[in-house]
């Protein structure tokens, strides 16, 4: 995942950095979907601005919130994103049908195991086919 950080009137501290870096990493293992992100900081009229830019699951996703200071702001913007990643992960996971990867999980309970099936003294593949079904 690819993690920028702007200020637009002072330099990022490395406390702000570490805290945003740790939401983006738990973000990434719940919802594993986070391609990359761009947090931009900045300050108005006496209030602290966040607004995050995610791309995840081949969308994007942004928010935007002001606070009194910086902490109260990116917590506010962690909200907001993790409810639309949360939304989207949703989504996902609850269409109709089995997904393509657990469709071949399941095996029919007809189905005999491997141990049961000898290969040796069938010379020919319809015997073998006979026997199985």
């Amino acid at each position: 995942m690819i993690i920028n950080v702007t200020h637009r009137q002072d330099k990022v501290s490395p406390a702000v950095r570490e805290k945003i870096e740790s939401w983006l990493e738990h973000a990434q293992e719940r919802f594993d979907m986070i391609t990359s992100a761009q947090v931009t900081l900045s300050k108005h009229d006496h209030l602290d601005e966040v607004e995050a830019i995610l791309h995840a699951g081949g969308k994007e996703v942004t928010a935007k919130a002001e606070g009194q200071n910086l902490y109260a702001a990116l917590d506010a913007v962690s909200q907001k994103i993790d409810r639309q990643l949360d939304k989207m992960h949703g989504k996902m996971v609850h269409k109709k049908g089995l997904p393509k990867k657990e469709a071949f999980l399941v095996e029919p309970e007809s189905a005999v195991p491997d141990e049961e099936i000898e290969l040796e003294g069938y010379e020919d593949i319809d015997e073998l086919l006979e026997k199985v079904s």
